[in-house]
């Protein structure tokens, strides 16, 4: 009788040995069905602002990052129209690529943010445009000032992968300078800004 150890080995040995492929990341969806409904905290980890103004007249193009962004999310998955969120920046955490000029920009003369820290944009409405597009209306308050404004975004991608449900937006807002009381230097620095916003969001509950 042959030993009971032996027996098992043997079966090991015969049986098929299937190679366990490495896992990959989590596919990756445009669906926004494929995000489950639920309260998201901004990812301030994966986010930014970058601004853009003209300069001298026309020029060319000024380009600022805004690095410090946080906000929530409340989503829809099945009717994306009724989801709402709140995004608000830190406009100390402006950054330039020329040397100084941000420290100067933040300051008294400029935008004024000892008195107006941050700039805060809350939606009011949702409207779709496509399967993964759609514009976001809401009040954006900059410098102490209030106006309507209009989001243009796009769902980049949602996916349920290790750190649970995720997803992420990216839009352009326009809005004139003046509006929100901001007339320095109007003529060299134009009054049109741009804004190119990219954000990911994190379920929470």
């Amino acid at each position: 009788m042959k030993h009971p150890i032996l027996l098992v080995a043997a079966a090991l040995l015969a049986a098929p040995i299937v190679a366990q492929a490495p896992a990959g990341p989590p596919a990756v969806s445009q669906d926004p069905a494929k995000a489950p409904s639920g309260n998201y905290l901004l990812d301030g980890r994966h986010a930014s602002v970058i601004v853009r103004l003209p300069h001298a007249g026309g020029i060319s193009f000024s380009t600022f990052r805004l690095g410090t962004v946080a906000g929530t999310l409340n989503w829809n998955g099945t009717q994306p129209e009724a989801s709402k969120t709140s995004i608000t920046i830190d406009m100390t955490s402006l950054q330039s690529p020329v040397p100084n000029f941000a420290a100067e920009l933040i300051g008294d003369r400029f935008l004024k943010t000892s008195q107006f820290h941050d700039a805060q944009f809350v939606s009011t409405s949702i409207q779709r445009t496509g399967p993964a597009t759609g514009t976001i209306g809401g009040n954006l308050t900059f410098m102490g000032v209030t106006k309507p404004v209009t989001i243009d975004a796009s769902l980049v991608g949602t996916n349920t992968g290790g750190r649970g449900p995720v997803i992420g937006f990216t839009g352009r807002m326009h809005f004139k300078r003046s509006d929100f009381g901001f007339n320095a230097l109007q003529g060299p620095i134009g009054d049109d800004v741009e804004l190119l916003i990219d954000v990911e969001f994190d379920k929470v509950a």
